[in-house]
């Protein structure tokens, strides 16, 4: 019976097509190295790559983040990924995002190839064209739900009732958590969609009640006493960070993804490696305090994996099937077809 559904056929045609570009991937990527080096720019991948056994490159790689990747800024700075493709290189685009919603529809329409950012969990149910190929963080703690300090909400049960503000509306798992753990519906509040830059604004007028954010944008306010933490994510949100690809980019280029998997490597171990400096850079590239830079940092827990440990998956699961109760979505993700882990395997394993 499993043969003759076409749903079934179909994600094991996808598969095999990606495991046959994995073939010259793994040759490839073997001779780049590991990239663990505290002066990545002095690798050359393309001394070992010859263009007679590597994949096909497209023009052109956009790429979309948000402001508190700093190994994005590392890669930009030191052209790791350029680097990553020798004589080879295409034009590497890299565009910047306040909020999770905007990646995904930029990715969806093709108008972005790759991008880091949290879970899209709710556009993956959408039947959005994305998959999901790498994890880059787990940060909980950078992710907050913040009051003024003279508000009278002092607990998370006071926040029934409320007016609170999210950039995704009430598509965001982290304060829907907060919420359902004192047993607060997310009917009894009034969510307010607003982007990170105008939440600050309303939430200093008092429009709103509470402001659900993350950093750099909640450090900012941290920093500058205009906000504190009510509660922030540990406990209730994991906040994966992915690194995640429009559908047709991954099947046509999955060499193109191995090299930007490899040479965000070198830009994360870059990072780890000389933590002084990547507070200064990303201060410069945020035009923040090195304060807020400092404390952004000091918050987020790295990692680069393949997307298919089995924590995220169920955390994965948990999400959409949580939205699809609620009725943010229509039915829960596909996530067989969403997480492809062939391609940072090849990357990351021996």
């Amino acid at each position: 019976m499993t043969e003759k559904n076409p749903r079934k056929v179909s994600l094991l045609i996808h598969r095999l097509i990606l495991a046959a570009g994995m073939i010259a991937v793994v040759g490839l990527l073997a001779s780049c190295g590991g990239g663990g080096s505290s002066a990545p720019a002095a690798t050359s991948p393309s001394k070992a790559a010859s263009p007679s056994v590597a994949g096909k490159i497209p023009p052109k790689i956009r790429i979309g983040f948000q402001p508190p990747y700093v190994p994005v800024f590392v890669l930009k700075d030191q052209k790791l990924a350029e680097k990553a493709f020798g004589d080879r290189s295409p034009e590497i685009e890299y565009k910047r995002f306040l909020s999770l919603t905007p990646i995904t529809e930029a990715i969806s329409s093709g108008a972005l190839d790759l991008a880091i950012g949290g879970n899209p969990v709710t556009a993956i149910a959408a039947d959005q064209p994305i998959r999901i190929l790498a994890l880059t963080e787990r940060s909980p703690k950078t992710h907050a739900v913040l009051v003024r300090p003279d508000s009278s909400i002092k607990s998370v049960a006071d926040l029934k009732g409320k007016k609170i503000a999210t950039p995704m509306g009430k598509s965001y798992f982290f304060p829907q958590k907060v919420l359902q753990s004192a047993g607060i519906k997310d009917s009894e509040v009034d969510w307010v969609k607003l982007e990170n830059d105008v939440g600050r604004s309303a939430f200093l007028s008092g429009s709103i009640d509470a402001w659900v954010t993350w950093d750099p944008f909640y450090a900012g306010a941290e920093v500058s006493k205009e906000a504190v933490p009510l509660v922030d994510g540990e406990g209730y949100f994991q906040n994966y960070v992915v690194l995640f690809g429009n559908a047709d980019f991954v099947d046509a280029y999955p060499d193109a993804v191995a090299r930007f998997i490899q040479a965000y490597r070198q830009a994360l171990t870059w990072v780890q490696d000389h933590p002084s400096d990547a507070v200064q850079l990303f201060a410069n590239e945020n035009k923040v305090s090195t304060e807020i830079a400092e404390l952004t940092m000091k918050r987020r827990a790295y990692l680069l994996s393949p997307p298919d440990v089995e924590d995220f998956v169920a955390d994965s699961r948990e999400q959409g099937k949580f939205f699809a109760e609620i009725g943010v979505t229509k039915k829960e993700p596909d996530w067989e077809t969403a997480i492809v882990p062939q391609i940072a395997k090849s990357v990351l394993e021996p």
